[in-house]
C-alpha cells in the first residue's frame, strides 16, 4: 500500500474570525444554575413565608399572654372592690357602729391579705386594722384618692404610693360611703380602704413562668411607675417606666412595640394590654428581642446555606460533566487537525458515547479512503477527496454538538422537575430538601452510568434493577429475579429506576424495609399481549411482606406516589399501565410496559 498523501487545505474562515468564544463548561454551569433558579426562588419564597408565619405566632402568643394577665388583674382588683362593697353594706357601718365595725374589716383585711382603714374626707384615719381600735393614727397619704372616690361616688383603684401606717409601698381600693354613715356628719362623707402590698399582684405575674424564655410580665400604674414585675420585683418597683413605652402606651388600650430597651438594659419586644376595672393601669409581657429575632431569621438563614450549598454541588457537578464531554471532543477535534495534514488520527481507543465513536470511526474510514483513493488517482484526486471527507468530519461534528445539546437539556429537565417536586413534598426544609434531591440524584444518576456503559442504545432490566437497588441489598432482605435478555431503551431505564428508588425509600422509612423481618420480593416476566403471541409486554411486581400492617390507601400522595401513578405509566412508552395495590400484608406494584428489542452492535 502506498504511503499517505499529506493533504494541506488551509485554515478554515472561521478560524479567522475574532470573537469571544464561549466554553461548553460555562454553557452547562450556566444552564444548570438557570434550571435550578426557579426551585430556589420558590424556596427562598416559602422559607420567607415560614419565618413570617413564626414571628406573626410569636407576637400572638405575646398578646394574647397580655389579655390573659390584664384579665386577671382586673379579676383580682374586682375582687377587691367587691370586698368593700359588701363591708360598706354593713348595718352596723351604717348606725356608725366603729367598734362593731373594726372587727368585721379586720376579717376583710385579712381575707385579702391586706388591711382595711376608714378615712375622714380630709384623709384622716378613724381606725385601721394594722392598729388597734383606738390607737392614735397620722393623716393618710392617699387624699387625692380620696378626693376622686368621694367626688365619682364609685370605687376608685390608687396608684402605687406609700401608706402612713404601714410605711412601705401598698396599693389600694377606696369605696366612698353614703353622706351621713359610718358616723359622719350629716353632710359628711367617709371613705373605706382596703390596701394591700404590690407583691400579691407580682405573684400572680410570676405564675406566667416567662422567665424560661428570658422574659417578664410588669404592671405599671397611671404614673407610668413599676407596680409589679414577674421578676425582680423589688429591684424596679417604683422605677419609671422607659420613655419609648410611655409613648407607646399613651391613649392606647393595647398594643406591640419591637425594639425598645428595658429597665434591665436590653432590647426587647413587649405586648401591653390596659385594664378595663383599673384602667389607669397597663401589664406588659416583654421577650428579648435578639432570640425573638432568631426564631423566625433562623429559617431563612439556614435556607439561604442550603440555597448557596446546592448551587455550588450542582455548579461542581456541571463543570465535571463537561470536563468529561471536552475531553473526546477535544482528541477528535486534534485527530482532524491531523487528518488536514495528512497525518493519520491519534486516537484509538473506542469511546464510550456511542455519537464520539461513530465520529471517531468516520475519521477512520475517512483515513481509509484517503489512502485508497491517493493509491487510484493520484495525489490530485487524494487531496479533493480528502477535503470531502473532512467537510463531512465537520458536520458530523456539529451533529453531535446539537446531539449532546439535546441530552444534556433533557437530563437537566429532569432535574430540575425532581428538584421542584422534592421542594414540594419537603415544605421548605432546607435538611431534609437537601437529603431527599441528593438520593433522587444519585438513583439518576446510577442509570446514566448504565446507559453510558452501553452507548446509550438501552440497557438489560436485571442489570438496571441490580444497579438501582444497590444502596438497599445488603443482606438478603431484596430478592430479585426474572428471565434475561429484557432490554428497555434510555427513557424506561431512568424512568424506572427513579421508580424502584422511590419504592425503596418508602419501603425503608414506612414499608417491609422499616423492620429487620421485612422482605421485598422483585420478579418479572414475559407475557404475551394478543393471542397470537406475537406482542410481548413484560410484567414487574414489587411485593413487599414483613413491614407494619397497611391499614388502606395513603391520605396525603408524595412526591413517590405522583411519580408512580401519573409519570410512569407515559414514561414506560405505549400501553403501559402501573397499579399500587395497598395490601394489609404489605405494598404491591405492578408494572406492565413492551420492552425494547436488543440493540444491535455498532459495525466496526
Amino acid at each position: 500500500m502506498a504511503a499517505p498523501r499529506k493533504v494541506d487545505t488551509g485554515a478554515h474562515p472561521s478560524e479567522s474570525q475574532n470573537g469571544k468564544l464561549t466554553s461548553l463548561q460555562a454553557y452547562l454551569v450556566t444552564f444548570v444554575l438557570l434550571a435550578l433558579a426557579p426551585a430556589l426562588l420558590l424556596g427562598a419564597l416559602t422559607t420567607w413565608e415560614l419565618g413570617q408565619a413564626y414571628r406573626q405566632a410569636e407576637e400572638a402568643g405575646l398578646t394574647s399572654t397580655a389579655q390573659a394577665l390584664a384579665t386577671a388583674l382586673d379579676r383580682e382588683v374586682e375582687i377587691a372592690a367587691t370586698a368593700l362593697t359588701t363591708l360598706a353594706a354593713s348595718p352596723l357601718l351604717g348606725a356608725g357602729d366603729i367598734a362593731g365595725t373594726y372587727p368585721q374589716a379586720a376579717a376583710v383585711g385579712r381575707a385579702f391579705g391586706g388591711w382595711v382603714a376608714l378615712l375622714e374626707a380630709d384623709s384622716q384615719q378613724i381606725f385601721n386594722t394594722l392598729k388597734p381600735l383606738g390607737a392614735e393614727l397620722p393623716r393618710g397619704s392617699g387624699g387625692s384618692h380620696v378626693g376622686r372616690a368621694i367626688a365619682s361616688e364609685r370605687p376608685v383603684v390608687s396608684d402605687l404610693f406609700t401608706g402612713a401606717t404601714a410605711r412601705q409601698p401598698v396599693v389600694a381600693v377606696f369605696q366612698p360611703l353614703p353622706l351621713g354613715t359610718a358616723g359622719a356628719a350629716p353632710e359628711g362623707s367617709r371613705v373605706l380602704l382596703l390596701a394591700f402590698s404590690p407583691k400579691r399582684l407580682s405573684a400572680l405575674l410570676e405564675r406566667q413562668e416567662l422567665g424560661h424564655a428570658g422574659g417578664f410580665a410588669v404592671l405599671t400604674d397611671g404614673n407610668h411607675s413599676v407596680l409589679a414585675r414577674s421578676s425582680e420585683h423589688g429591684r424596679f418597683l417604683g422605677q419609671l417606666s422607659p420613655a419609648w413605652f410611655i409613648k407607646a402606651v399613651t391613649g392606647q388600650d393595647r398594643g406591640l412595640v419591637r425594639g425598645g430597651t428595658a429597665l434591665a438594659g436590653h432590647e426587647a419586644v413587649a405586648a401591653f394590654q390596659r385594664l378595663e376595672v383599673a384602667s389607669s393601669w397597663v401589664v406588659t409581657v416583654t421577650l428579648p428581642y435578639a432570640p425573638y429575632r432568631g426564631r423566625w431569621h433562623g429559617p431563612m438563614l439556614r435556607y439561604a446555606i442550603g440555597a448557596a450549598l446546592l448551587s455550588a454541588a450542582a455548579a461542581a457537578v456541571a463543570a465535571l460533566l463537561a470536563q468529561r464531554l471536552l475531553r473526546p471532543l477535544q482528541a477528535l477535534a486534534r485527530d482532524a487537525d491531523r487528518l488536514r495534514q495528512g497525518d493519520d488520527p491519534a486516537s484509538s481507543q473506542p469511546e464510550r458515547i456511542a455519537e464520539l465513536e461513530a465520529l471517531r470511526r468516520a475519521l477512520w474510514r475517512a483515513v481509509e479512503a484517503l489512502r485508497a483513493r491517493a493509491t487510484a488517482e493520484g495525489r490530485a484526486t487524494a487531496a479533493e477527496e480528502a477535503t470531502t471527507e473532512l467537510c463531512q468530519a465537520a458536520r458530523w461534528r456539529e451533529l453531535l454538538v446539537h446531539e449532546l445539546n439535546h441530552r444534556v437539556k433533557n437530563v437537566l429537565a429532569t432535574v430540575q422537575s425532581l428538584a421542584l417536586q422534592t421542594l414540594r413534598g419537603t415544605r421548605g426544609e432546607p435538611d431534609r430538601f437537601v437529603h431527599d434531591f441528593t438520593g433522587r440524584l444519585r438513583s439518576l444518576a446510577r442509570a446514566h452510568d448504565l446507559l453510558t456503559a452501553r452507548g446509550w442504545e438501552g440497557a438489560p432490566l436485571d442489570a438496571l434493577v441490580a444497579a438501582a437497588l444497590a444502596p438497599w441489598r445488603g443482606g438478603e432482605r431484596i430478592a430479585a429475579s426474572g428471565p434475561e435478555q429484557v432490554y428497555l431503551t434510555s427513557h424506561q431505564a431512568q424512568a424506572l429506576a427513579l421508580a424502584l428508588h422511590e419504592l425503596a425509600t418508602n419501603a425503608a422509612k414506612y414499608g417491609a424495609l422499616s423492620r429487620p423481618e421485612g422482605r421485598v420480593t422483585v420478579f418479572w416476566a414475559r407475557r404475551p399481549q394478543n393471542a397470537g403471541g406475537q406482542e410481548v409486554v413484560v410484567e414487574l411486581t414489587w411485593a413487599e411482606t414483613g413491614g407494619p400492617v397497611v391499614t388502606g390507601v395513603p391520605e396525603r400522595c408524595g412526591f413517590g406516589t405522583r411519580l408512580l401513578e401519573r409519570g410512569l405509566s407515559s414514561d414506560l412508552g405505549p400501553d403501559s399501565s402501573v397499579v399500587l395495590q395497598f395490601k394489609p400484608e404489605g405494598l404491591r406494584a405492578l408494572l406492565r410496559f413492551r420492552p425494547y428489542a436488543r440493540p444491535n452492535q455498532l459495525c466496526a
